[in-house]
Formats: structure tokens, C-alpha cells, sequence
């Protein structure tokens, strides 16, 4: 309540005020006549007046003469305009009409005089200046931030809040569960490990005390180079990558796990031979840098002899063709490609094609006459390569076994031509056939056509 008798009155006063400021916008009782405009300062305001008496430049004779719109609207000039809620000709803000041409109010920031007691801009009711504008005192109910430790808006004694609005400290006891006073927590415990502490305030990181869920540490210090961290506000356990370097720990810690720049894993410098690679500074970094096959040179300044560099290493690679791609005569670990006929075979695995298989006369007699001219490839039971002398009649499971004439060619001879006979009673090569034979460097291809009399067929043989 302000100092006046009473709050009616006061508004009285200020409803009465305003009205007299409107009062001017109405001309006479004619609606029609309302929104007519004033007449100019020395006018009569009678409409038979002459209008050339009010301005003598109305009817301009020349036609250098700027052309007028009508009189200017203009805050203070004591005429209320559209959009001014008042105009009192002055740019007092201290009475009912503002500078701005709008009527004063509570909160405006301005202190209108005899009735508002300040004014301080804002609705906030716990400041000097409260809700009415009136100046913040004891008893009005709003304590007031960093004056007033209470306001229960009386002065009685005896309730939790004196007469000059100080908190009556006997009546509040802290751990008893009910929030009084200055009290920002009360959890009706004295637990210094939960959320609210046994002086009543909310557990924070320094604190000293070790909350039981959420803090990993709690060393009451802002130190955080020593065991204890405070990490965005949480008591955390110094580690490695939290961004606070450990005294006589951790030799860097820049805050992240990566370990390509210059604090590598352990949080220690990255340093040629860790086997981490520094982005920027180290070409390669295999821990050895001894410059081996695949590995990285002295400094790690450059990469080790390797697949892909062009030059064949010897123990390593039997081709470098300066990339890694293969289907070009030497693959991806630089290794030389077999041939297409190294790789599409067909294998001719029968036991019975052995050269040992020997069942005598009329029994097994089988023809090689389908063989079509292929690649064929011999292995398991039936052996691994054709016998390179006459078999006896009736062995690999056919009348006249075939023998390859010659020898097994080199591995880099290439495919190269051989005779194949087939023994007949006494005649090692009654029949032959041309054939091609190429060394796959692991196994042997041959290239068999079909057998010119039936029963005749191609050996088997060990190597």
C-alpha cells in the first residue's frame, strides 16, 4: 500500500487525468464533426472563417510553389494525432503524458510524480521497485533479492519470519524435511552422499563429499591435474583423453582418442617407432622402421620394399609390374598369374587310370574317345602325371594304355608339344596322338585329343 488514503482514490486521480488529455480529440457533440481536424494555433475555429486568414500560401499563384498534403503530425506540438495516445505539448515524464506522446503507465520507466513511488521498467517484484510501482519495504509480501532474507507480508514474529523480514533461524532446522528459510534442499536426511547435503544446499562437484551414484571422486579442490577431475560440472576420476593433463602421469592429454596427432594411446608424444603413423609428419610407422619387406624405412620417412614398387623383390615376389591389380600377368601380391590353361581344366581322377590298375583281359575297357581335345589335369587315385614308359596290355583300365614319349618341360617352357603311343602286345606304340603339355609350376596340364581306336586310353602315373 502507498502512502495515499486510499487505492480507489489513487486510480480516481488517474482515470480523471487521462480524460481531460482525450478531451481535445472531440470537437462537439456531432459525430459527424468528431474526426474533423483542429484548428491551427490563432484560430477561431469557425467555419465561416476565410481560409486564406489561417494560410496565406493555400492558393498558391505560382507554379514554382511546392503542393501542401495537409498540416504535419507532430509528438508535443499539444494536438493529439493519430497514434498518440496523449499530447500535452511538453516532454515532461514525469506527469500523465509521456515525451512519446503516450499516457504513463506502471512500468513504463519513468516515475510519474505524487503517484507512483519509483519505476524501474520491469514486472520483477523481488527488486527495489514491485508490482503498483511502489518502493520494496518489509511486509509487502515480495522479498526482496539480497536485502530481505523473508517477507511473509506482516511484521509479526513468531511465524519463521521477523519483524524486519530476517528468517527466525530457531524455527529452522535443517533434515527435517520441510523446505524453510534459506534452505535450497531438505531431504529430511543428513546424508552428505545423496543429492542434498546436511547444511541444506544441493551436492556439487568440490564439494568435498563423494555423492554415492553420481560423482567418481569428489577431493573438495578445482584442481584438475591431480586424481580428481571436474568434467562439465562431474567429479570424475583423472584418466587418459579427459583433456586435464595428470601431474607426473601423463606427459600430453589433449582430450580425444586419436592417435594420429600429437598425443598419442597412454597420453604420452607421438615419436617414430610407436607404430602409430602422425598424420603430416610420418609417411609410415611399423614399429621397426628397419625398412623391410612391407615395412617402413629408417625415420619413418618412407615405406619399405614392397608389392606394387616396381621392382621385383627376390624371396618375395616373382613379378612387379608397379600395381596391384591383377589379371595382368602378375597379381596382387605380385606373384606371376597362371595361365588360362593352368586354371581350366579337367581332372581325371579315376583309380582305375592308374598305371598300376591291371584287371587282365575282357574286363574293365574304357576309351578315352570323348576327351575332345581339352585341358586336362591328372590327380588323386589316378596320379599326377602320364608314365613315361610302355605299360603292359591291359592296364588303366583299357586293352592299350597310353605313355607320353620324352620328358616333363621346365616351368618357364611354355606349352610344349609331346607324342603319346599306345602299346599293343609287344609293340610299345601301335597307335600315338599329338599332345600338349605345360608346367604350372605346382602340377602339369595336358592337352589330349581324342584316342584314335577304342580300347585305348590315357595313364595315369605318380610323379
Amino acid at each position: 500500500m502507498g502512502p495515499w488514503s486510499a487505492a480507489t482514490e489513487t486510480l480516481r486521480r488517474r482515470w480523471l487525468l487521462a480524460g481531460l488529455l482525450l478531451l481535445p480529440s472531440c470537437a462537439d457533440d456531432d459525430t459527424n464533426q468528431s474526426s474533423a481536424p483542429q484548428p491551427s494555433q490563432g484560430s477561431t475555429g469557425d467555419d465561416s472563417s476565410d481560409a486564406t486568414t489561417d494560410s496565406p500560401t493555400s492558393s498558391p499563384t505560382s507554379t514554382d510553389a511546392e503542393p501542401t498534403t495537409g498540416p504535419l503530425s507532430r509528438c508535443g506540438d499539444g494536438v493529439v494525432d493519430p497514434g498518440e495516445g496523449c499530447d500535452d505539448g511538453d516532454v515532461d515524464n514525469t506527469d500523465l503524458c509521456l515525451a512519446s506522446c503516450q499516457l504513463a503507465v506502471c512500468g513504463d520507466g519513468f516515475v510519474h510524480a505524487d503517484l507512483e513511488q519509483c519505476d524501474d521498467g520491469n514486472a520483477s517484484d523481488d527488486d527495489s521497485c514491485i508490482a503498483g510501482c511502489y518502493l520494496a519495504a518489509c511486509g509487502d509480501g515480495h522479498r526482496y533479492l539480497g536485502v530481505e532474507q523473508c517477507d511473509d507480508g506482516n511484521k509479526l514474529a513468531g511465524d519463521g519470519c521477523d519483524p524486519d523480514c530476517n528468517a527466525e533461524v530457531d524455527d529452522v532446522v535443517c533434515g527435517d524435511g520441510e523446505l524453510e528459510g534459506d534452505e535450497a534442499c531438505d531431504d529430511g536426511n543428513l546424508d552428505n552422499t545423496d543429492s542434498c547435503l546436511d547444511t541444506c544446499v544441493p551436492f556439487s562437484c568440490g564439494d568435498g563429499w563423494q555423492h554415492a551414484t553420481l560423482e567418481e571422486c569428489d577431493d573438495a579442490n578445482p584442481d584438475n591435474t591431480d586424481d580428481c577431475v571436474d568434467k562439465d560440472g562431474q567429479c570424475l576420476l583423472a584418466s587418459c583423453g579427459d583433456g586435464f593433463l595428470h601431474a607426473e602421469v601423463e606427459q600430453c592429454d589433449d582430450g580425444n582418442a586419436d592417435d594420429t596427432d600429437a598425443c598419442v594411446a597412454g597420453c604420452v608424444p607421438a615419436t617414430c617407432g610407436d607404430g602409430l603413423v602422425q598424420a603430416g609428419v610420418e609417411v609410415c610407422d611399423d614399429g621397426d622402421n628397419s625398412g623391410k619387406y612391407e615395412g617402413c624405412g629408417p625415420g619413418c620417412a618412407a615405406l619399405g620394399p614392397r608389392c606394387g614398387d616396381g621392382i621385383a623383390e627376390a624371396g618375395f615376389e616373382t613379378c612387379d609390374d608397379g600395381n596391384e591389380v591383377a589379371g595382368d600377368g602378375c597379381d596382387a601380391e605380385c606373384q606371376l598369374e597362371l595361365p588360362p590353361e593352368c586354371l581350366g581344366f579337367i581332372e581325371l581322377k579315376e583309380e582305375d587310370r592308374a598305371v598300376a590298375f591291371n584287371d587282365g583281359p575282357g574286363k574293365v575297357t574304357k576309351c578315352d574317345n570323348k576327351v575332345g581335345g581339352n585341358w586336362h589335369r591328372f590327380l588323386g587315385p589316378a596320379g599326377l602325371v602320364m608314365p613315361l614308359a610302355a605299360p603292359s596290355n591291359y592296364s588303366c583300365g583299357t586293352d592299350a594304355p597310353g605313355w607320353m614319349q620324352g620328358t616333363y618341360p621346365a616351368e618357364d617352357a611354355g606349352i610344349v608339344a609331346r607324342t603319346v603311343c599306345f602299346s599293343w602286345f609287344g609293340d610299345p606304340c601301335s597307335w600315338s596322338v599329338e599332345i600338349s603339355v605345360r608346367n604350372c609350376g605346382k602340377y602339369f596340364v595336358f592337352k589330349l585329343p581324342n584316342v584314335p581306336e577304342c580300347s585305348l586310353r590315357y595313364c595315369g602315373a605318380p610323379l
